[in-house]
Parts: C-alpha cells; structure tokens; sequence
C-alpha cells in the first residue's frame, strides 16, 4: 500500500491522522510514513508520528464545513 502526502489515514487506537512526510528524502525511516494526528508539543510545534505502512489504511473522506 503507497500513501501520499496529506492523505488522511486511519490507525487502530489513534484515530484518523494525516500523512505528512513519506520515507524519500526525509528522517522518516524505510517503510514508513510520518503522520500528524493534530496534537502539538509545549511549544506549539506538531508532534508527527513515524508510522510503520503495514499499520495504517486508508482514511474517510473528508466532510467539508464552510
């Protein structure tokens, strides 16, 4: 399964997330992704999880509010 940058995703126990950073390129190790379930550190940085890809599925489509 390949995911794509800003996709939302969904892990058992941590809810829908969104991927953030993919293994090319970045400290994110092989066969994994970096997603951002929306939590911050102390100082309001984004806490990304780096996430095994065999871990994941695919996320719910969006519901749009305007």
């Amino acid at each position: 399964m390949s995911f794509e940058v800003g996709q939302f995703v969904f892990l058992d126990g941590s809810g829908v997330g969104t991927v953030i950073y993919l293994p090319n390129g970045s400290e994110v190790p092989d066969d994994h992704v970096g997603v951002w379930f929306g939590t911050i550190d102390q100082n309001g940085r984004p806490i990304v999880c780096t996430i095994p890809i065999e871990y994941l599925q695919d996320g719910p489509e969006p519901t749009f509010q305007h």
